[in-house]
């Protein structure tokens, strides 16, 4: 098999190589940058494992200020996965985006699409290229759910700043707000077990608890109501506003 830093079959390690990827950003000890921070992201595996679910809230934030209430924070990454950012959202952004083209280049290079192990690793190596950011406090951290054609599996997995990956078995939480939706999760985790649509409203549910505690985090009112993703054997989809509206009014 192909390494993983082979230029042939890492986009960017061949953009760098060529000159042509913009240089690394680096920090100094006494810099003091202000960047909109994105939170709050939670995942929930469901339907006996076979599905997961993703939802982000829209805000961000810089200190005390609220920069933007309509930010997106969940990317397609292929058919069969998806990645929610929280931290520094330009990093975040950029993580997200050269992830999901070194997925496409793998596969058109290689003519297949890259294992779900193979995804946790081209991951870890992005995060882990922006460590030195990371340590001057500008971190940016990526929640990986996707599902496993191998294992016939949704699969979850968190990252930290030095690019370590850590499998979730039924449900995770990144961003200011994690614990407490965390904590929703984990209380009412057979509550999702049975529809997809238990799932769409306990993850709702988590976020708007975050909310109600961490003012980093929007809730369920407003225009810019959460976001959401549906990943299962049928692939990654965005789940439609309307039925997230419907959701949240439930809730409600």
């Amino acid at each position: 098999m192909t390494e993983l830093n082979d230029p042939l079959t890492s986009l960017s390690a061949h953009l760098k190589a060529e000159g042509l990827l913009a240089p690394e950003l680096t920090a100094t000890g006494d810099m003091a940058v202000s960047t909109p921070e994105a939170t709050t992201i939670v995942a929930l595996t469901h339907s006996q494992g076979a599905a997961v679910t993703l939802a982000a809230d829209r805000r961000a934030s810089a200190g005390h200020r609220i920069v933007k209430d309509d930010m997106t924070k969940l990317f397609l990454a292929d058919r069969f996965s998806a990645v929610g950012i929280a931290g520094a959202a330009g990093l975040g952004i950029e993580f997200a985006r050269l992830f999901a083209l070194e997925l496409e280049h793998v596969e058109k290079i290689e003519g297949r699409t890259l294992s779900h192990e193979g995804k946790i690793r081209r991951l870890s190596l992005l995060v882990r290229a922006h460590l030195q950011l990371a340590m001057q406090g500008l971190a940016a951290v990526p929640l990986l759910a996707g599902f496993d054609t191998r294992t016939g599996t949704a699969r979850l997995h968190t990252f930290d700043a030095t690019g370590g990956a850590y499998e979730e078995r039924l449900c995770a939480a990144i961003g200011s707000g994690s614990d407490i939706a965390r904590a929703v999760l984990d209380s009412q985790r057979s509550r999702a077990e049975s529809t997809r649509e238990d799932a769409h409203t306990l993850v709702l549910e988590a976020l708007a608890a975050a909310s109600r505690r961490d003012s980093a985090t929007s809730g369920l009112r407003g225009e810019a109501l959460p976001v959401l993703v549906d990943i299962d054997i049928s692939g990654a989809r965005f789940v439609s506003a309307d039925r997230v509206r419907h959701s949240a009014e439930a809730l409600a």
